[in-house]
């Protein structure tokens, strides 16, 4: 099986290849892509994969955007944080989801689904995938986290996300970085965090960023074409946004 991955969190693409390969031995990971672009590019310059897996908010916008640019024909199942009952019309259109984190043994039945009902080299039935997308897109409105629960000493107190100036990972820990420059432990991944959060409001930088929009001051061209910013309060390292994210963040930025 030759497998396509849309993901543009590093943590999150290599743990959903580890746990293809333990479901799947001699699986195929062609190519893992980071946004709405390459993706299209790929699609329109490579033979179709026999399946692929796409994160419905990347860094440059969500996948669907993908369906609306090119011709997708080959099934696709949808990694995301989005509630069960939004995505109830991919059921009826023969695409298959799996809920953030991804667990082995939900990917493991959504292979035997793919095994047993999508190997049957049939175009995928485009324009109704695209009439369900249109249908989520309207009717789900996603509630982003107003709080996170913080740590000081024995106490855990919540901290209203508005005062977040920036999420940030040290030696392992994730921490958060207040506006009035506080500094504050919390007992989850960046992974998990990025989608908790409003994407109008935060942006991943890169695996050890998450940052709001108020918090930029300025960004500067860095080498290799990357973005080095400029934050206020300072972060305790530079925050240099990735090369793949610099299309995406520089949109996000422009949308603001």
């Amino acid at each position: 099986m030759r497998v396509l991955i849309v993901e543009d969190e590093p943590g999150v693409a290599q743990d959903l290849c580890d746990k293809l390969q333990e479901v799947t031995p001699g699986i195929e990971i062609l190519v893992v892509i980071e946004s709405i672009q390459d993706a299209v590019e790929w699609i329109n310059t490579h033979p179709s994969p026999d399946l692929g897996f796409f994160d419905i908010r990347i860094a440059d916008g969500n996948s669907f955007k993908i369906f609306e640019q090119t011709s997708v024909s080959f099934p696709v199942i949808f990694t995301t944080a989005y509630d069960e009952y939004a995505l109830r019309a991919f059921k009826v259109n023969s695409i298959d989801y799996l809920m953030k984190p991804i667990e082995k043994g939900a990917l493991s039945i959504a292979i035997e689904k793919y095994n047993t009902f999508y190997r049957k080299n049939e175009p995928l039935d485009q324009t109704n995938l695209l009439k369900a997308i249109q249908g989520l897109q309207t009717n789900h409105q996603k509630k982003y986290k107003k709080n996170f629960l913080v740590y000081i000493k024995d106490k855990i107190l919540p901290i209203d996300v508005e005062h977040i100036a920036f999420f940030f990972l040290e030696k392992e820990q994730v921490f958060c970085l207040t506006y009035a420059n506080q500094k504050y432990m919390i007992d989850q991944s960046l992974d998990k965090i990025i989608h908790q959060v409003d994407p109008e409001h935060f942006f991943r930088a890169n695996r050890q960023f998450i940052v709001s929009r108020k918090t930029i001051v300025s960004a500067i061209t860095y080498f290799n074409r990357k973005l080095k910013l400029e934050l206020k309060p300072l972060p305790p390292t530079d925050v240099i946004v990735s090369k793949p994210k610099v299309t995406a963040f520089k949109k996000w930025l422009s949308d603001g």
